[in-house]
């Protein structure tokens, strides 16, 4: 919001020392500000699929654990009561850690591009 502040004083300042009507300069300002607006809302609007995508496949194997659980396969003790099983736990939660992240560093970086 401070920016916005910084660019009025500018167009005031350029206003006079050009001698400018001030209303055309604002006109100009506001039009700036809106196109800054509406490429914002496209940005969140076009990253909103990939963020949910990203919680979406977080809470996925839990959903998976539980439901394999409700209908009687007891995945945790197969998961854990084995060498095998304890191998696969280890590696599907060092895959979705690795995920998660990747995928949060992909948003965070398509975000920070203007």
């Amino acid at each position: 919001m401070l920016a916005v502040w910084g660019e009025v004083a500018a167009c005031v300042e350029t206003a006079e020392a050009s001698g400018c009507l001030l209303a055309a300069v604002f006109d100009r300002l506001s039009s700036h500000l809106e196109a800054d607006a509406d490429a914002a809302a496209a940005r969140a609007t076009a990253l909103a699929g990939p963020k949910a995508t990203t919680r979406i496949l977080t809470v996925l194997p839990f959903g998976g654990l539980l439901l394999g659980t409700l209908i009687g396969a007891e995945p945790l003790e197969a998961l854990t009561g084995t060498l095998l099983g304890f191998v696969c736990l280890i590696a599907g939660i060092g895959l979705a850690l690795a995920g998660r992240l990747w995928s949060s560093r992909l948003v965070a970086q398509t975000g920070v591009l203007r």
